[in-house]
């Protein structure tokens, strides 16, 4: 990531909010009114093992493949101590009589020679400090006694330490050992070479860091660990996300696996690609929660797997949920609790969330959770139960969870069944400008102390290419503005995802990027932590009164495309109009055999398109996912605010349908995906043909085989209008043109905070009224600020990174000037 080249983003406010200036806004609050509890546990912390989090990052194993679970020698090689090739000596994974039930293979020596061994060096080489102590293990055994004794070394290809384990025998035994290296090392690796000729047994082979958090047994690398204590979160979610439930239901994270003794935990292969070695297991992130003062908040498989798996057995996973309860918080002499005291634990543990499922949803997820929440209620009723509303935050799926639970509320048997309802949601950067009101809807979200509470789970901003750009950062910030707004409703709030090991990612974008060495965080992880540290204990009213300016305004810009996911498809009567200047723009009439290389720009390589002039059709004969092809006129269509795209579509085989695409423009476009989820749904996408979010509703489509459909999409400046056979299904105002200020204000105790972004590129007069309140004339500021593409690299960690100023003239009325590009956290005394 610190190599790549920071491209201009596609953001619409950067080259409009930089060009015009804006009157002066004014930030009102009112200490008068009625002021709004915000939850104690609002900002936290997710935690998933994805992009190498915890294997390769915050869990301190240096080793890979330390129990040989692979089934295979990844990550070790033979070599001879002089580091040189033992070409007679075989190495090979067996099962005999192995370490224990759930750690079934071993790495099983054939030494030709004496000085003969194996060498490991981790995921990318091991990072070594001189002089530091990294504790070490091994188990060794060898069946015919040939072996007596090996040396362990640790080096670069020269030793930088060596030492002697003795009194190997015919039985399994655990030996120990300390590396101290005498040099800094970048690359190293942990070798094990016999002194005897002869055959060893190895396994779970253990090589932790230096510096592990707060000196733990199997415990976390310090640097990594810091870096989410200092975010001050009230909770932690974990282990996932979609590890929880897996591809596969045989792959999903099972919590007893992860627990009792390090060697004896199940290895299971993980939904991102590679394996986990369970050594950061549920120990260890309760642990980590008490160590930092953060509510633990698990979340449970309800036996629904990612590809569709369902196992019939409710019952099975209501009690795997209760045995966990009871793991935590039983006593040391109870089943579950006797587990927990013998890792060294015999106090319970806090437990006050629990969540059931991760983005799990559909009518037999609701009946599941129904199930399971009740036995949990029944036997833990002071348990706070979670239910998953999917995977977006406007869906077909969303919706059915939340109109379930309010069918439960108004049943006295089920009206406590949920306290909860999680909410995730990954979009582009200006749905979190346009969508500051979301929580002030109290139809939708009711206040009482009878009614469910939000949780957003995971949420980020995307920029364009994903990049965890100030831009990306600032519309967090903003949008976090209405979180502590509405603190009654949004009881838990954590950005996801935390952690990306460098070179090996899954997932863009993140909050802290680390490799061996070091680590960096990120303007986004800024903005985290300063709201975690300035988090109001009351709402106060508060408006900001923004004067309009002159800035041209945005619109949804780009031409228009056709397309199709896991389908065939014909298309006819196509017609682009600007309605500008209501001129017809392309037609389908009269089309010629070479339109689609002449008229067209084919943007996917797997899309199979054709044209049929005898019925002046367009033909899509791939099931491509997706195929996708774009009016090659984008030159053309500069300019212009107002368009139609009038087509007729059929389906003519395949599994979902159509992608009627507008706003196509380089790389980014929308499309409404008609069809979409197995042919279950329709709704309108914004991104990239690589990644895209939902911005629209959601609602039930199920396209027909042999139909023809008339489509019609209307363009008018910021909105859209989608129609299926004459009748409207989708209208949305993607809103492109913003007030740059968003603040709240609140109070911490015997403190005034005042939160304010500028999320425009220039320099920002603010009139701040605090009226009914008294305050000191000096405080404090801390801001974070910049230009919209700065971000965070390991060569330059901290180009973005908060600063503290002193605020003088403060009073019930007072100006201040905020840095273009920014939020700033003013913290008054009250007098």
């Amino acid at each position: 990531m610190n190599n790549r080249k920071v491209i201009a983003l596609s953001a619409i406010l950067t080259a409009a909010m930089g060009t015009a200036a804006f009157g002066q806004a004014t930030i009102s609050a009112d200490f008068s009114a009625v002021k709004t509890d915000v939850s104690p546990n609002l900002y936290g912390i997710f935690f998933e093992d994805i992009n190498y989090s915890a294997d390769g990052g915050i869990y301190g194993e240096m080793v890979r493949n330390r129990s040989f679970e692979l089934s295979r020698t990844d990550g070790w090689k033979i070599q001879t101590i002089k580091g040189k090739a033992a070409k007679k000596t075989k190495f090979r994974v067996k099962k005999d009589d192995p370490l224990n039930s759930n750690n079934l293979l071993h790495g099983h020596l054939e030494a030709k020679s004496a000085g003969d061994g194996i060498v490991n060096s981790g995921l990318r080489g091991m990072y070594f400090e001189e002089e530091k102590k990294y504790p070490g293990s091994v188990y060794l055994r060898s069946k015919d006694g040939s072996v007596k004794s090996v040396t362990v070394t640790a080096g670069d290809g020269k030793k930088v330490f060596e030492t002697k384990i003795d009194g190997i025998g015919k039985e399994w035994k655990k030996y120990e050992f300390t590396v101290v290296p005498v040099k800094t090392t970048e690359n190293g690796s942990l070798g094990l070479f016999v002194d005897q000729a002869g055959e060893l047994d190895v396994d779970f082979v253990s090589l932790f860091r230096a510096d592990i958090y707060k000196n733990e047994p199997n415990g976390l690398r310090k640097d990594l660990a810091e870096r989410l204590e200092a975010l001050h979160p009230s909770f932690v979610r974990f282990p996932g996300g979609c590890i929880v439930h897996g591809h596969k239901l045989a792959d999903r994270y099972q919590w007893k696996n992860s627990v009792g003794p390090v060697e004896a935990r199940k290895e299971t292969p993980n939904f991102w690609g590679y394996t986990q070695t369970m050594g950061l297991g549920f120990y260890e992130y309760f642990r980590f929660c008490e160590d930092i003062g953060a509510e633990p908040l698990p979340v449970m498989s309800v036996g629904m797997s990612h590809d569709g798996e369902r196992d019939p057995d409710y019952a099975w996973y209501a009690n795997d949920i209760l045995d966990m309860i009871e793991w935590a918080t039983g006593p040391a002499d109870s089943k579950w609790g006797k587990v927990r005291a013998d890792a060294g634990h015999p106090e319970p543990f806090k437990l006050t969330y629990v969540g059931i499922g991760n983005e799990d949803c559909g009518a037999d997820y609701l009946d599941r959770f129904l199930y399971i929440s009740s036995k949990v209620k029944a036997k833990y009723p002071a348990i706070k139960t979670i239910i998953s509303s999917g995977f977006t935050y406007n869906d077909v799926n969303f919706h059915n969870a939340w109109n379930r639970v309010r069918e439960w509320q108004k049943n006295k048997k089920t009206a406590e069944i949920t306290d909860l309802i999680d909410e995730h949601y990954y979009n582009p950067a200006e749905w979190f400008l346009s969508n500051t009101s979301r929580y002030d809807d109290t139809k939708f979200y009711p206040r009482g102390s009878d009614q469910p509470k939000v949780f957003v789970g995971e949420y980020a901003a995307w920029d364009s290419g994903r990049h965890n750009s100030l831009y990306a950062a600032l519309c967090e910030a903003a949008y976090m503005t209405s979180l502590e707004r509405n603190g009654d409703i949004v009881e838990l709030a954590s950005y996801a995802p935390l952690f990306a090991r460098d070179g090996m990612v899954q997932w863009f974008p993140d909050a802290i990027w680390f490799n061996d060495k070091s680590s960096y965080v990120t303007p986004n992880y800024y903005v985290q932590q300063m709201y975690a540290m300035n988090k109001s204990d009351k709402s106060v009213k508060t408006t900001v009164n923004q004067p309009k300016s002159n800035i041209p305004k945005k619109f949804i810009a780009g031409t228009v495309g056709l397309g199709s996911w896991a389908t065939t498809a014909e298309f006819k009567d196509v017609k682009l109009t600007n309605n500008d200047s209501g001129s017809v723009v392309w037609s389908s009439s009269g089309i010629k055999k070479d339109a689609v290389d002449t008229d067209f720009n084919n943007i996917t390589a797997a899309g199979d398109w054709s044209v049929n002039t005898s019925s002046a059709s367009i033909i899509q004969s791939s099931t491509a996912t997706p195929s996708f092809m774009s009016l090659d006129n984008e030159d053309e269509m500069t300019g212009v605010k107002n368009y139609t795209l009038e087509l007729k579509a059929k389906k003519t085989g395949g599994d979902e349908g159509f992608l009627i695409s507008f706003g196509v423009k380089g790389k980014d476009l929308y499309w409404w995906n008609m069809g979409g989820w197995g042919n279950t749904q329709s709704c309108v996408e914004k991104g990239t043909l690589q990644g895209r979010s939902i911005i629209s509703d959601s609602r039930q489509m199920t396209l027909e085989t042999g139909k023809w459909y008339d489509i019609k999409i209307e363009v008018k400046g910021e909105s859209f209008y989608c129609y299926l056979n004459g009748e409207l299904i989708h209208s949305f105002t993607d809103a492109m043109n913003f007030d740059p200020i968003f603040a709240h204000v609140g109070e911490k105790g015997n403190k005034v905070i005042v939160k304010i972004v500028n999320v425009s590129e220039k320099a920002q007069d603010i009139t701040i009224n605090l009226n009914g309140v008294k305050v000191a004339s000096e405080g404090k500021a801390t801001v974070l600020a910049g230009s919209y593409t700065d971000e965070n690299s390991f060569r330059t960690p901290e180009q973005v990174a908060p600063k503290t100023v002193a605020v003088k003239n403060a009073g019930p009325t007072f100006n201040y000037k905020v840095s273009a590009a920014s939020l700033t956290i003013i913290e008054l005394d009250k007098q």
